[in-house]
């Protein structure tokens, strides 16, 4: 940390910070913007936004002059911070471990005003609603194995999720800043324990011994410090073995058919022959 951004958070831990505490809510892997609810930014002399743990309080960011100050000493917000023309504060691909409370003291030409949030990160819920987009379709064939691909190569900040069926049931989350894959496949009556697998390079899942009640749309959200990824995948089922199975059925029907066909004919051709032959020895005995 620089010498400007020591003095500020003595500073801080001197002089205390006053107002009321707003109250934030927001899950893991989104974004949250803290606003200072400023409408005229010409009378701003300068912006400090801080974090509270336990008794120090820590300036993170300084706006002054239109130039910007971050602390990247805290691994906690490299890259994480983003501060708009009003002064407002945006965190992103947010985690637990940017619970916490956050101020902003805010000195202008008639004095300085104070702003208090409190956020809490919640985890991921086990069951969301996703928008629909694009969904790329997938045919399997029961008992084998398909991987749904993300087609990235995984960053140390990103966050994977995929979910599954309508409801958008969490059942696999990767993630990599805290070097940390759980699999949630105790979900939907146990049907997936022990089948589901994260790619640690890629993040991509693989669900082996498909079965009927896997078909479904997978969804991925993949949260970064850059952007904000999204993908659905549409897993069905290959009915070819099937259609095989009645075809060889069939031809199996047709051929005995025309084997009972043939052998019908023949013995109506044997028994027109004898006919005729009994025919002609009558007509000779006479």
């Amino acid at each position: 940390m620089n010498s400007r951004m020591r003095n500020l958070s003595i500073l801080f831990l001197v002089c205390g910070v006053f107002g009321d505490e707003v109250k934030i809510t927001v899950m893991e892997g989104d974004s949250v913007t803290l606003h200072t609810d400023l409408t005229d930014m010409k009378r701003v002399i300068r912006i400090m936004w801080r974090v509270e743990e336990d008794d120090f309080v820590k300036v993170i960011l300084v706006l002054s002059e239109s130039i910007i100050d971050k602390d990247f000493d805290d691994e906690r917000f490299r890259d994480r911070l983003q501060i708009d023309k009003t002064g407002d504060l945006t965190i992103k691909n947010i985690r637990h471990k940017h619970s916490g409370r956050y101020g902003a003291e805010i000195i202008t030409a008639t004095g300085t005003i104070y702003k208090r949030f409190r956020v809490s990160v919640l985890d991921a819920p086990h069951g969301i609603g996703a928008a629909a987009g694009d969904v790329k379709s997938m045919s399997v064939m029961e008992g084998d194995y398909v991987t749904l691909h993300t087609d990235v190569q995984t960053q140390r900040d990103d966050l994977i999720l995929w979910r599954f069926g309508d409801d958008g049931v969490l059942i696999a989350k990767d993630d990599k800043e805290d070097n940390k894959s759980s699999m949630y496949d105790d979900v939907l009556d146990g049907r997936l324990r022990d089948r589901l697998n994260l790619d640690d390079q890629t993040g991509s899942l693989t669900i082996s011994h498909v079965k009927n009640k896997d078909a479904g749309i997978y969804k991925l959200k993949i949260s970064s410090n850059r952007q904000t990824q999204y993908k659905s995948f549409s897993v069905s089922f290959n009915n070819i073995q099937c259609c095989e199975t009645v075809e060889a059925l069939t031809r199996l029907v047709v051929t005995a058919v025309m084997g009972v066909a043939a052998v019908a004919a023949v013995i109506v051709l044997s028994y027109d022959i004898r006919s005729r032959r009994d025919e002609h020895k009558r007509i000779s005995d006479e």
